[in-house]
């Protein structure tokens, strides 16, 4: 679908909704009671109801909605307002149209929003193998830029740390544990107060809980921090290192970590923290 098309499809519906004070409709009198959900329109949909939207968004049109998507092509803007195209909740079957009345908002391509709106309509069109899409169309009344963690994993419980390890000037932090439902982040920092360059890697990390050694985990979607693997002398680093998300039922684990020097007649233990739930 073209971006340009996204002023079109709204301006169209604009005026649609302009001309008249009262929706107008030639069907039948089955499809004007056809759902409980008419009667539910100016409310705000649950979770459930939302990903029920997709399949039918002309049944849910005026009902309010709330959620956090993925901006996947450029903004389109014009005088009236900024035009999106999203996937919602991250899912890249969940295409949605969204117009805001504000063409100054800023958004950029690959951004995360957190958006609260209305379902205006639905948008049928054809994707690139032919197929037909439905893309529900919402009018956002805000859209605000948030984060990976906080809209597609947000933390259950957090362990606050700012634990310390420091070996010959090579300083390791564990700031915190995010506990999540889709993963485990573990925030640390690493500073070189020696007078030689110092070695990291992420991927020496593991994470042991019930006797299960958890390897590192990229979420090459949630463009965390990361921590630098090569520090020069007076160099401090800090990110966010990814494990699964933990079993149920785990009240403590171990974080282990490597690290080393240019000076190898430095020997370095492996810098381990346990952590209590």
């Amino acid at each position: 679908m073209k971006k340009a098309l996204l002023t079109f499809i709204f301006a169209a519906l604009s005026l649609s909704l302009a001309g008249c004070g009262e929706e107008t409709s030639t069907t039948d009198g089955a499809n004007e009671a056809a759902s409980e959900v008419s009667e539910s329109k100016g409310t705000l949909l649950s979770a459930d109801e939302f990903e029920k939207m997709f399949s039918d968004p002309k049944k849910y049109k005026g009902s309010k909605v709330e959620f956090y998507g993925r901006i996947f092509v450029e903004p389109e803007r014009d005088s009236d307002g900024t035009y999106l195209q999203v996937f919602a909740n991250n899912n890249s079957e969940r295409n949605t149209i969204i117009m805001i009345e504000d063409p100054n908002v800023d958004v950029a391509m690959d951004d995360i929003i957190h958006v609260r709106g209305t379902v205006k309509d639905a948008f049928e069109g054809e994707n690139a193998f032919g197929g037909v899409i439905t893309a529900p169309m919402i009018l956002a009344d805000s859209i605000e830029k948030t984060d990976y963690q906080t809209a597609f994993a947000p933390a259950k419980q957090t362990i606050e740390l700012n634990a310390e390890q420091n070996q010959h000037g090579y300083k390791l932090t564990v700031q915190k544990v995010e506990l999540a439902d889709q993963e485990t982040r573990v925030y640390v920092q690493v500073a070189n107060e020696t007078n030689n360059k110092i070695y990291f890697y992420t991927f020496d990390a593991k994470l042991i809980a019930n006797g299960k050694q958890l390897e590192e985990e990229m979420n090459y979607d949630a463009n965390y921090p990361e921590v630098q693997s090569e520090l020069l002398p007076g160099v401090t680093t800090d990110g966010i290192i990814v494990f699964p998300a933990l079993e149920e039922g785990v009240s403590t684990f171990q974080l282990y970590f490597e690290g080393s020097s240019d000076n190898w007649e430095i020997d370095f233990e492996p810098f381990v923290f346990d952590v209590g739930m």
